[in-house]
């Protein structure tokens, strides 16, 4: 990687706002019978690892990445250690610098990764703190939680019955399931490459990096569409705000971009125009000399407002806007 590479990549700063909506079980908690995350105040959370987890199984699935946090190579659940010895064939000098120049997730998220102590020494660990990080997310509106009993039948051994004929007996089993009626749940995350900052001259990790960061926002917004399981079907992206500046981050584009007001107590779906940016719009009209790039994706109901956001944007003299073109779960274009 040049010079001049390494000094972009430094002052690269990116600062993303994700909306999606959901109406089955968007991060269940498992110490509490996998129940939806329910805070104080009607809302419910989604933790940073939910969303990560998003991004890294549809970046295996749809290219085929290599992932740390994962299962072994035979499927089977295994010790950080011992799936960097997979990764990195048995060579764990290599690292976390190995692991970061050759899976998709260390470069982006960070990890962590203990060598055990054994007959000849003692044990190590390394870590690395990811550039690419998410806030705790938070839906907008109160919810409702769902909370329906599942019924299982079952056919058990053959018996035999009173004229001695063979019949089987049948069990039924009862259990918990845990829904919300609807939820737009809310994601803060941003990208800081500085904290790669010690492997910026191996080309090796930062090529890892930088492929690995272009394919972030379809592993969110394909990723989030792309749950088709039990607790996550249906989910769908909503919209999608992504500015990057130059030498500068402000950590502020959840206040900036502000949501109807009717979203905020119970709601069955979105509202008309749900979400305003008069105050995005005053920001980086003041910021405009740091604004490098923004992207932005929306839904169909959305497409409108973003094709007008896109606009206005442009009309401050920021000519670096990007409406992303994308595919809903139906299979409609919204560009």
């Amino acid at each position: 990687m040049s010079t001049k590479q390494q000094s972009e990549l430094k002052n690269l700063k990116k600062e993303l706002l994700f909306y999606y909506e959901s109406r089955q079980n968007p991060n269940g908690d498992p110490g509490f019978e996998n129940q939806p995350r329910l805070m104080s105040d009607g809302t419910i959370m989604v933790t940073d690892v939910r969303i990560k987890r998003t991004i890294r199984d549809y970046a295996k699935n749809k290219y085929g990445a290599t992932l740390f946090v994962d299962y072994g190579n035979d499927g089977s659940a295994v010790t950080a250690d011992n799936r960097a010895k997979e990764i990195l064939d048995a060579n764990l000098k290599e690292g976390i610098q190995g692991l970061a120049a050759k899976t998709f997730d260390v470069p982006l998220f960070g990890g962590l990764v203990t060598i055990r102590a054994d007959k000849g020494g003692g044990g190590s660990s390394q870590k690395l703190t990811g550039p690419v990080q998410f806030a705790i997310g938070r839906s907008i509106n109160q919810v409702q939680i769902l909370n329906p009993v599942i019924v299982g039948r079952f056919v058990g051994k053959e018996k035999k019955g009173a004229q001695g004929a063979e019949d089987q007996e049948q069990f039924s089993t009862f259990g918990k399931f845990y829904a919300v009626d609807y939820a737009l749940i809310k994601i803060h995350g941003a990208v800081n490459p500085i904290n790669l900052w010690e492997y910026f001259e191996d080309d090796k990790v930062m090529k890892n990096f930088t492929d690995a960061e272009s394919k972030l926002f379809p592993c969110l917004w394909d990723g989030t569409n792309s749950l088709i399981t039990r607790s996550k079907f249906p989910q769908r992206s909503i919209f999608f705000l992504e500015v990057t500046y130059d030498g500068s981050i402000y950590n502020d584009l959840p206040v900036l971009v502000e949501e109807d007001s009717a979203l905020k107590g119970n709601v069955s779906g979105l509202t008309v125009s749900p979400l305003k940016f008069d105050k995005l719009l005053d920001a980086l009209k003041m910021r405009k000399a740091k604004v490098k790039k923004v992207r932005l994706a929306a839904c169909k109901e959305l497409l409108k407002d973003a094709q007008k956001l896109e606009a206005d944007i442009k009309a401050l003299d920021i000519s670096a806007v990007e409406l992303i073109k994308t595919e809903e779960p139906d299979g409609v274009t919204t560009n």
